[in-house]
Order: structure tokens, then sequence, then C-alpha cells
């Protein structure tokens, strides 16, 4: 994600990112990483903390698992039980490739631009998959508790060197609008952006990855002069970021959602505020959860490696 700002160039936004190799770290503390075998039994617990976070949908629920295979509340494991009561420390992102819309996708979740032919659909993709550069994506996210989100970018270079942090989320344009709680989507681009997706380029021959630190904070970031466009970070306020809130944390990745289509709930969620994501409604494509005690800060950092 190339950063160089003028206003033009902000509203193209150009990432400079590939998805292989989609992992969590943080400086000094390693990842956890899960059992194949627990692999799936931990999804399904994850899935059942994050859906029941969610606001109830308008479909009516029996004992049975409903068509997508999600058990309903009658049937659903005591999550909080297994997990523990406070364990919500839930971050949800989805990254999604803007594809060439076919005949079977629905009507409502295409989009098309000025000058192009043919309509685009999001698709989920899979965290380790690499993307060409010159494809279009966007990205989401969604936690299980309430607070203010921040999201920030760096170029990593060969030598293990970062480029200035930037805050890519908010800017005074969004500011109203990063305010997070259960079942919120926030999506980076928005859709009034122009154009409303990120573009993957690599803005030097030498870089390897983009890495995004994602956080999500009870009460919003104080001296923080957002203007219109992204504001520029000195490493050390980043640093400080990282050493008070980082934790460790584990991720897990949906397969069973790689290529499904974005929904008319994801795209009402991601450009209208008022709509929330229900418990009906899909769940974000990797889920990471955190060793943070409730009330403290969500901080995750997403190593992007750069396929050429």
């Amino acid at each position: 994600m190339s950063m160089r700002f003028s206003g033009a160039e902000f509203r193209r936004l150009v990432f400079g990112f590939g998805l292989a190799g989609l992992l969590v770290f943080h400086e000094g503390l390693a990842q956890q990483t899960v059992p194949p075998v627990r692999e799936e039994q931990a999804r399904q617990l994850w899935n059942t903390k994050f859906r029941s976070k969610r606001p109830l949908g308008a479909r009516p629920t029996s004992g049975t698992a409903d068509t997508t295979g999600r058990p309903s509340p009658a049937s659903a494991p005591n999550v909080d039980a297994i997990m523990g009561a406070g364990e919500d420390a839930l971050v949800g992102i989805t990254f999604w490739r803007l594809r060439d819309s076919r005949a079977d996708d629905d009507q409502e979740v295409r989009f098309s631009e000025r000058g192009r032919n043919t309509a685009w659909t999001p698709e989920r993709v899979e965290a380790e998959a690499p993307l060409a550069a010159g494809e279009n994506v966007r990205v989401g996210i969604e936690t299980t508790r309430s607070g203010y989100l921040y999201v920030v970018d760096r170029e990593q270079y060969a030598d293990g060197t970062f480029s200035t942090p930037v805050l890519i989320f908010p800017t005074a344009r969004t500011r109203s609008s990063h305010s997070v709680t259960a079942g919120r989507l926030i999506e980076i681009p928005s859709w009034e952006a122009n154009p409303p997706y990120f573009t993957l380029r690599m803005s030097r021959p030498d870089q390897v990855a983009e890495v995004l630190t994602v956080l999500v904070v009870p009460e919003p970031l104080p001296d923080l002069q957002l203007g219109e466009e992204p504001a520029r970070l000195t490493a050390e306020q980043l640093r400080d970021w990282e050493r008070r809130w980082g934790a460790s944390s584990t991720r897990l990745g949906a397969r069973a959602q790689v290529g499904m289509a974005y929904t008319k709930a994801e795209k009402e969620a991601g450009s209208v505020r008022a709509r929330l994501l229900t418990q009906e409604d899909p769940l974000p494509q990797t889920i990471f959860s955190l060793k943070a005690d409730p009330g403290d800060p969500l901080l995750v950092n997403v190593r992007l490696p750069i396929v050429r």
C-alpha cells in the first residue's frame, strides 16, 4: 500500500500487497498455533461466540440447525462455559477480491465503474492465497467488542525495515463512522470512495510485505490530528501502542467460505451505518482470538507478503 498522498492519490489509495501467508505477529511475541485436529472444533466455538455477540436476525429459530449448518440457540454449545464468559476478544477480517460478475451473481451486490463494460462482484479470498499485482480488493473488519477502530499501514522491505506508519482509518471524513460494536462492519475503503477499492501494487522493488495494524480501543485516542488525508504517525507512536496493547493471538480461517460472493446483507452493513450484521449473516473469513482482558484494547498486526 504505497502511501504518497495528494488529494487525487488518496482517492485512489493504492494498496501494494499480496495475500500469501497471512499471519498475525508482534515483535517479540510468538503467534500461537492450533493443532489441525482441534482447529475445526476451535473454529466452531469461535464462530458461535462471534455470532452470539451479534443481534438476533429476523429468521425464526428452532431446535435444529439452519440451512447453512449453523446451530440454532437451542442446539448451540455453551461457549461461555467452554471459552470463558470474558473471552470475547475476537477480531474478524475479510479480504475481498473484485472479479468480473457472472450471470448467477446476485444483481444487488454487483457494482460497475465508469469506463468499464462489465460489472464486478466481490468474493472472499483465502488468507494464504497470492493475489497478482493489478487486482482490486476491499477489506472488512468486525469485532465482538464495542470501541473505536484504527487501522495503520506500513510497508516492509527485504532488509527488515519499515516505511513510516500511516493511519489510513479513520480520517476527518470518516471520524464519525469509526465507532464499532458487535455486528457493525467497517469496510475500507468506503463505498463512497472513488474508487471503492485498493489496487495491488508495489512501491519499491525491495518491498516484501504490507503490515496492517488493526486497533480497537474503548475510547478515542487523544492527541491524534486527523485531516482529510491519512495521517502519518511516528514509528515511536506505533511501537508505544504495540508495547502497551500487544497481546499474543491465534488465527483461524474459514476454508469453506473461500470464493463465497459478497452478500446483500454484507453490502448493506458495509454501506449503511445503521445496518448491523445479525446472527444469520456470514461471519468474517478470518477470526483472531487475542489474550486480552475485558476492557483492554485489541491490537492485531497482519503481515501481508507481496507476491511479484
